[in-house]
């Protein structure tokens, strides 16, 4: 296994000074790191959107106790909102309340997701775990906020910023021995119980993502949005506890080697949420464009569009007209 490539460092000229950033799963590893690091580039306002409200007040302790982030002139404003994708409603009530509070979002960073191998349902709809969480919640999340995202643009003058965390592991879906039949909606694969593959479902949820970018990316004027999705490599991260444990001891076995620290890897993120147009619609692999061979083949095009409709319409269903309202029901 190759090493992987050196990142550099990200210029210091690089702030965020007076923006609104969301970061969801901001409890630990990717997601608290990168967080700190926009609070010691002078970000003005920071979300922490976390499952446990009580380990996102304990990350937010330790940003304002960094000593970079204590020279500044004066702290970042960090709230802590509680966020569990397994639940539709929850991702609801934290728009609606992010919503209620704040006027402007300059970033939306979607890192939060799971990796898993054995089968679970959602407790409200029933959902695959992985399905949900990976893909169906964080796409409701950036639909409902888009609008918000859009307007922001508008004021500053400046595109605003949808980062979705990927995986190149999307680069080894199932589909591209398998597609799914035509007749069959992506939404009823994902969930049937009966085609759960633990090994490969972290990938294809993943593909699913990049899939949604691609399309939102021809509805979004990047000089609106800038809507992308980045990998950040192997990163020394608890992303895979919950695996089988020889699986696990197999993935700590090869980080030790292998992979990055979360300091490294969230360069990656910092790199994405600031990247240009070239990024739009586009997976990010540490900081280059990478393609996805299934998802440029006839038949990854097909599924892409056949997702897209599917998408729109669940996501109706969950908050009405959010998607007329972000600007996603046009023809590409």
């Amino acid at each position: 296994m190759p090493l992987q490539p050196r990142l550099p460092p990200i210029p210091s000229t690089v702030t965020f000074t007076g923006q609104t950033v969301i970061v969801t799963g901001a409890s630990a590893g990717l997601g608290a790191e990168v967080a700190l690091q926009l609070a010691q580039r002078d970000v003005g306002t920071l979300i922490l959107a976390v499952r446990r409200v009580g380990a996102g007040e304990s990350v937010k302790a330790h940003i304002l106790a960094d000593p970079l982030v204590g020279k500044r002139s004066s702290p970042p404003k960090i709230l802590v909102l509680e966020l569990d994708l397994d639940r539709p409603s929850s991702v609801t009530s934290f728009a609606n309340k992010f919503l209620a509070e704040f006027s402007e979002l300059h970033i939306l960073l979607l890192n939060a997701g799971l990796v898993g191998f054995s089968l679970v349902t959602t407790p409200e709809n029933g959902y695959e775990q992985m399905f949900q969480a990976n893909y169906a919640a964080n796409v409701m999340l950036a639909t409902r906020l888009l609008p918000l995202l859009r307007a922001t643009a508008k004021k500053t003058g400046k595109p605003s910023r949808l980062t979705l965390v990927g995986s190149r592991a999307a680069q080894m879906t199932s589909f591209k021995k398998k597609p799914i039949q035509d007749t069959e909606p992506v939404f009823t694969f994902m969930n049937d119980k009966a085609k759960f593959d633990g090994l490969s479902r972290y990938g294809d949820s993943k593909l699913l993502e990049a899939m949604w970018v691609a399309e939102a990316a021809k509805r979004i004027p990047a000089s609106e949005v800038v809507i992308n999705n980045v990998c950040p490599g192997m990163v020394k991260t608890s992303i895979h506890d919950k695996r089988v444990f020889v699986v696990r001891m197999l993935v700590r076995a090869i980080s030790a080697f292998y992979a990055r620290s979360v300091s490294v890897g969230a360069r990656t993120y910092l790199n994405a949420v600031t990247a240009g147009a070239e990024t739009h619609g586009e997976l990010l692999g540490d900081m280059t464009v990478v393609k996805i061979g299934f998802q440029e083949s006839p038949e990854g095009k097909k599924m892409q569009e056949k997702l897209w409709k599917e998408t729109l319409d669940a996501t109706d269903d969950w908050v009405g007209g959010t998607v007329e309202d972000a600007g996603l029901n046009k023809t590409a």
